[in-house]
């Protein structure tokens, strides 16, 4: 840390249901019915598709993006909820895109409204000053007062494909409350660990100066937890951002811990931070939109919809602690066997050649259209993960959370934690278009791959061309990131994140030639021998690597120890000795010395931090 110093089953029949039921509607069900609302009423994925209308379809007032139509203003607390903490009929059934009346919904549908009596609702109850989810996933208006914006995680152990399947199949994604609850993912069975019974987890779709409350209540059994808001600034909040024992001790079993902060503009997620349960499933979306007026690249986007949200996993078929530290024979590596797109998918078994049949992830658009897309790379692996969308090129206009000025692309190639905002135009032929998601690098052994599909509103469910392969894939055109670049040339093909540039104004103090500290932070891993890792009354930690290496990872020739207590409130209870860096190594220290790497620098400094890649091992290299 730093520190500032002042001075295989067969799955046949669920995905039968889902073909009938939900992914080939018949023509008796309208287009704008609650059934086909993307996130249940609360903010629609499009316009309606219904009626006679010709041209591209009515925004819905409800709509985000630049042309959305006006919703009436809302005051904290003074939204959907009345005083008696139900919903009134306005707001519990969305009202018919045409003609403005209340629709009921289909009571045969797997369609599932709000229930404000269960606990997990019962702060909304209490407390008027709060606003629903639903409520702060609004249009962004310059001058409209800030929301406090509530949300409440129940963690929990849970299956995939469980009986929930048996009651509903869930039709939405990006939702924040968990209308269904079964999980589907890409349709093999398997242990998981869920936040309100969802994967990905309930979205958090806020608008800038909004404060937002998310109560995480660990129902996990054995189990502690803490939940990390990845891309949030936390300032003046620095006591939420969920890292063990540095901002907070670990929710115990039992127990909920209230976040609270204040969001920044951009493209974020949350994930827990303790153990390996990202890899498990607990993630989920963070969008903190802004007014049009404050967004540089508004311009160049229609819509920014609530469920134009691509968050991309890695995803085991098996609890994660199966592969860590590691096997030496069966199922070695830490590699994913498959990937997620919005958390659905299809596996194609490669030995039997055995393929699931649950939904891929739909996102509809209308012709004529631009939409603003927000991908999040939420793999906690090391494979590279690249998007291409059929027919279609993306005009990059954001990366992790920042602004920057537009490129064209037709491939992006991301990291994990990585995220990327890009425009895409409704401009083709009315049909359905492949997303293709790969797993290069160490994913590349598996040909672990995901599709989705890119839908026009009135076209095909189903793409008329073939599914792309791994080998065989959609063309990747002119490359965002590419693995094999030479950054420091021009080229036709390819564009490096290093040579985008940022769209606002930044502090030109940061880019002072002479910093005030100048940290260089080597980075490799240290092999074991086994005779020395297995020594009687030694238990030092290791990562079974995929050539059979048992290895550790240093920083500084560091491998970080955490502290007994959280640094930013009891920094005095923690032992001095406890703290080491570079320069200031324990005497008894070996090569994988063990300690709670700490660097003190100067408050208000100008600190240039230079990472030195010394990694030669099964990586070609760490980043």
């Amino acid at each position: 840390m730093i520190k500032l110093l002042e001075n295989q089953p067969d799955l046949t029949p669920m995905g039968s249901f889902w073909q009938q039921h939900v992914a080939t509607p018949s023509s008796s069900t309208p287009f704008d019915s609650p059934f086909f609302s993307a996130t249940h009423g609360l903010v629609q994925t499009h316009p309606s598709l219904g009626g006679s209308h010709s041209g591209p379809a009515p925004l819905n007032s409800n709509s985000l993006g630049t042309g959305a139509g006006t919703k009436p203003a809302l005051t904290a607390g003074s939204g959907y909820l009345n005083s008696r903490g139900s919903l009134p009929t306005s707001a519990r059934y969305p009202a018919n895109k045409i003609t403005g009346t209340v629709v009921e919904p289909n009571p045969k549908s797997p369609f599932r409204h709000l229930d404000f009596s269960t606990s997990a609702t019962a702060e909304l109850r209490r407390n008027p000053a709060l606003s629903a989810p639903d409520e702060c996933a609004r249009a962004c208006r310059e001058g409209e007062p800030p929301r406090i914006c509530y949300y409440h995680f129940t963690l929990e152990y849970y299956t995939v494909l469980g009986a929930a399947c048996q009651v509903c199949t869930p039709n939405a994604t990006n939702t924040v409350w968990s209308h269904c609850q079964c999980v589907l993912a890409d349709g093999v069975e398997r242990g998981i660990l869920t936040a309100n019974r969802m994967i990905p987890g309930p979205s958090i779709q806020v608008c800038e100066n909004d404060k937002v409350v998310i109560d995480v209540e660990n129902h996990m059994e054995g189990m502690e937890v803490t939940i990390h808001w990845h891309g949030i600034w936390q300032r003046g909040s620095q006591y939420y951002d969920g890292v063990p024992f540095v901002t907070q001790c670990p929710i115990q079993q039992g127990n909920t811990f209230r976040y609270q902060w204040t969001g920044n503009a951009g493209t974020h997620f949350w994930h827990a931070h303790t153990g390996l349960q990202k890899l498990d499933g607990l993630y989920g979306s963070v969008v903190v939109r802004q007014p049009p007026s404050r967004d540089p690249n508004s311009h160049l986007y229609d819509f920014d919809l609530t469920t134009h949200i691509m968050l991309i996993s890695d995803w085991l078929h098996e609890d994660a602690a199966e592969r860590y530290p590691g096997r030496l024979a069966v199922n070695t590596g830490q590699d994913p066997e498959s990937m997620l797109i919005n958390g659905k998918g299809q596996f194609r078994d490669p030995n039997t050649g055995f393929m699931t049949n649950t939904p891929l992830e739909i996102f509809t658009i209308t012709p004529g259209r631009r939409y603003r897309f927000r991908m999040i790379n939420a793999f906690a692996s090391v494979c590279p993960a690249q998007v291409t969308i059929e027919g279609h090129g993306m005009t990059v206009i954001a990366t992790d959370g920042e602004p920057v000025h537009p490129v064209d692309v037709n491939t992006i190639i991301s990291f994990s934690g990585e995220r990327y905002d890009f425009v895409i135009s409704a401009d083709q032929p009315v049909g359905a278009y492949w997303i293709q998601l790969r797993g290069l690098g160490e994913c590349g052994i598996r040909r672990a791959q995901q599709l989705a599909i890119l839908r026009y509103a009135r076209g095909p469910y189903q793409p008329a061309s073939s599914p792309p392969t791994y080998d065989v894939g959609i063309p990747q055109g002119v490359v965002m990131n590419p693995l094999d670049a030479q950054c420091n040339r021009q080229r036709n093909d390819a564009i490096c994140v290093s040579q985008l540039k940022n769209a606002l104004e930044i502090d030109r103090g940061i880019l002072a030639e002479k910093p005030d500290v100048k940290i260089f932070l080597p980075f490799r891993f240290f092999v074991y021998r086994a005779e020395d890792l297995f020594q009687p009354n030694t238990y030092n930690r290791f990562l079974v690597a995929p050539t059979g290496d048992h290895v550790i990872s240093l920083i500084d020739e560091i491998s970080y120890l955490s502290a007994p207590a959280p640094l930013t409130s009891q920094y005095n209870d923690i032992n001095p000795d406890q703290f080491c860096n570079g320069d200031n190594r324990p005497a008894d220290c070996g090569p994988n010395c063990m300690c709670t790497h700490k660097i003190d620098i100067p408050l208000n400094a100008i600190v240039e931090v230079v990472l030195v890649d010394e990694g030669k091992l099964f990586f070609k290299d760490i980043f």
